[in-house]
């Protein structure tokens, strides 16, 4: 009778092993928003722009990478010295639920990338590259089923001189508002 009653009981562990649901390996979530940030060049004193980005994190690590385009203009075809025509930005971000729930996170780091500047007026299809560094932190809300929304405040920092001219020179804070999609594996 004892053999029997261990048989059943590893029959019955084996079934909880497969319905419990499977642990994520990996969470996925994709930002799209829009902001911006104050300059003073500007004829309009700022610059709008907007960030598409991909954020990769392992399940049981609290990092995340992030892999974003951005950009800040002031018109459909930068051709200011003052405006970013294309700027990638590769960042490592500690992330952690504010609440039990999760459904509230915040997120902080930093990274580097590259940059794309127009020349100048005088020559405006021409385009300076550059390379900048940035520091990140925002929030990310998950309101309902894999959608969320999100805010950031960032630091943008690139310089690029040359023959005692500021090809690139920006020192600013960009603030962006968008939305989430979220999923994992």
């Amino acid at each position: 009778m004892p053999a029997h009653h261990d048989q059943n009981q590893n029959l019955s562990e084996d079934k909880t092993e497969d319905s419990a649901p499977k642990k994520k390996k990996l969470y996925f979530t994709i930002r799209l928003g829009q902001g911006g940030f104050s300059d003073k060049r500007s004829p309009l004193g700022k610059l709008g722009g907007g960030q598409l980005t991909l954020d990769i994190k392992p399940g049981k690590l609290p990092l995340a990478l992030s892999i974003s385009y951005e950009y800040y203009t002031n018109s459909a075809d930068p051709g200011h010295s003052y405006e970013i025509a294309g700027l990638v930005a590769i960042n490592m971000l500690y992330t952690a639920p504010i609440f039990k729930s999760k459904r509230v996170n915040f997120f902080m780091g930093g990274g580097m990338g590259w940059l794309k500047v127009p020349k100048g007026e005088a020559e405006p299809d021409a385009v300076v590259r550059g390379i900048h560094y940035n520091l990140e932190g925002g929030m990310n809300v998950r309101a309902f089923w894999k959608i969320g929304f999100y805010g950031i405040c960032k630091y943008l920092y690139a310089k690029k001189t040359t023959d005692g001219i500021d090809l690139i020179d920006f020192n600013e804070f960009i603030i962006l508002l968008g939305i989430t999609f979220s999923f994992s594996l």
